[in-house]
């Protein structure tokens, strides 16, 4: 099947047009771009590259997948907001993928333990822990202290993945056992987030375009200023 994909949730956009057949990639097309949070400007062109480059036209697309969060706010809203209105135009099926588990497929196999980490702010960081291909968290936004203490509490080496593992690397205090991948592999690639949403697709989860939600995990740094200043004023 064919299957658009798209990522905008961190300072990488990306976008794909794969073919997949039984799980296994064939012929794709990928586009990516880092140059910071310029997603309202840049998506749009980098679909309508991976579809022109590689010859496709969205009307042969079977299915749009998008990572639907976690992640930067802006960036998952434009995102989801975008495979919205591409699904609308087209007539096509949805699927939303975890912005973790697409970053876990980059590395998949690399190591019995593996973490992505993103960067939430604060010493806190969007996460889940893979354990012999076995997701054993679910995504949560915890700080850095309860999740490094989960990770040695593992008892071994840990291969982190995603845009903030070099800032949870630099606070892990001289321990080898927290390994960084290598820089191909850090950010988010689109046919990484179509191989996630071939998966919910073959298990009964696409959906259509109006149902499509955002992963948030975390209210936003307005909501909880908001939340922080009506409980000054109680």
């Amino acid at each position: 099947m064919k299957i658009l994909a798209i990522d905008s949730t961190a300072i990488v956009a990306s976008s794909a047009v794969c073919e997949i057949e039984n799980g296994a990639v064939g012929r794709y097309c990928l586009f990516t771009l880092k140059n910071g949070m310029t997603h309202s400007e840049n998506l749009l062109p980098l679909v309508d590259g991976a579809l022109t480059a590689g010859g496709y036209d969205l009307s042969a697309i079977d299915l749009i997948a998008v990572s639907a969060g976690p992640g930067s706010f802006t960036g998952v809203r434009i995102g989801v907001a975008t495979v919205k209105g591409l699904a609308y135009s087209g007539d096509k099926p949805v699927c939303g993928v975890s912005t973790l588990d697409a970053l876990y497929r980059n590395i998949a196999g690399m190591a019995e333990v593996i973490c992505p980490v993103m960067d939430a702010r604060r010493h806190q960081f969007y996460n889940a822990v893979f354990v012999n291909g076995v997701k054993v968290t679910p995504d949560r936004c915890a700080a850095f202290e309860n999740i490094y203490a989960e990770l040695k509490a593992i008892g071994k080496k840990v291969l982190l993945c995603g845009d903030g593992a070099p800032l949870f690397k630099s606070l892990c205090p001289d321990d080898g056992d927290i390994i960084l991948p290598p820089v191909t592999c850090t950010d988010q690639n689109a046919v990484s987030v179509a191989l996630c949403g071939y998966d919910a697709f073959i298990n009964g989860k696409a959906l259509k375009q109006n149902v499509l939600q955002p992963i948030y995990l975390r209210a936003s740094q307005a909501e909880r200023t908001l939340s922080e200043r009506n409980n000054k004023d109680k």
